[in-house]
């Protein structure tokens, strides 16, 4: 049995597409047709229903699907296993919340460099949802983001946690002592994109006191941190992306009875057993986020 009808099988049911399996596979919609009724007639069922609009995928093809993803991802391995990583090329497109961006980035493409030195990265800072959006639209080769991200042949590998924390400029006035939500909801608060998960995370936490008149100022990491050094509202920053405006004093960590919940991060792919340079990668951002929390405080980042 041919491993790349197996795989043109397997992208077929995921993107539930011919042309837009040819897209990705750099082929004909006419090869990948080909293929499909090759293997078709090989296995003595039918695999898909098509029509004009639409490829669904039968009760045989669907029971297929998941015994075709094992195989596929078996040799994905071996390849892996096997590849040269000097010998490998191309250009690996990476999807990346500026969580990470504000950590451990630095040293993975430093890593990256010297370990695939003809390989091109082509980094896209986003929020995970989109980032999410992207790798189910095959837009995004490798999300370095919060996840788990659900779907076919979607890997997640687990990176790392990052704890987050109250802080305020000392200049904004926010008293000593232990604080409740009532406390800090009397002063702006600072939040992530609205389409973010930490944002949701900040809806539900403010729900808790029954009001719904908490206003959330709402931007990205970088300006969360500007406009918190600035005095301008009190947010939750994961600590591992602050640690040098804690030391110099820009910004205070607060003592919330209510501590808001810590952000799980995962590299997340879709498995190709043409391309191995996504889940090599992912693996490598692994064993960097893994290097990073046992360089700082293990209530920081584990």
């Amino acid at each position: 049995m041919n491993l790349r009808f197996l795989e043109t099988f397997v992208w077929v049911a995921r993107l539930k597409s011919f042309s837009l399996t040819a897209e990705k596979l750099h082929t004909t919609q006419a090869a990948i047709s080909h293929r499909i009724a090759t293997l078709e007639r090989e296995l003595g069922v039918r695999l898909f229903e098509r029509d004009a609009r639409d490829v669904r995928l039968t009760a045989e093809g669907a029971d297929a699907l998941d015994h075709a993803e094992r195989i596929v991802r078996a040799a994905a391995e071996f390849r892996r296993r096997m590849s040269d990583p000097k010998a490998l090329r191309g250009t690996v497109r990476i999807g990346v919340i500026d969580t990470i961006a504000h950590s451990w980035l630095p040293q993975l493409i430093d890593r990256l460099r010297h370990t695939y030195p003809d390989v091109a990265l082509e980094l896209n800072a986003d929020t995970s949802v989109d980032i999410a959006k992207d790798i189910l639209a095959n837009e995004v080769d490798l999300g370095l983001m919060m996840g788990p991200v659900e779907g076919h042949g979607i890997v997640n590998i687990e990176l790392c946690t990052f704890a987050c924390v109250w802080v305020a400029s000392p200049r904004l006035g926010v008293p000593d002592g232990p604080l409740e939500l009532t406390d800090l909801a009397r002063f702006p608060i600072l939040s992530f994109p609205r389409s973010s998960k930490p944002h949701k995370a900040m809806v539900g936490y403010f729900q808790r006191l029954g009001e719904e008149e908490v206003r959330l100022h709402t931007a990205g990491l970088s300006t969360l941190i500007r406009l918190a050094s600035d005095g301008l509202g009190v947010a939750a920053i994961p600590a591992a992306t602050i640690q040098r405006e804690i030391a110099e004093g820009t910004l205070l960590a607060l003592n919330v009875r209510q501590p808001f919940p810590p952000l799980s991060l995962h590299a997340v792919y879709q498995e190709a057993g043409d391309r191995p340079l996504p889940g090599l990668i992912a693996e490598i951002a692994r064993e960097v986020a893994d290097a990073f929390c046992r360089s700082v405080d293990p209530l920081i980042a584990w």
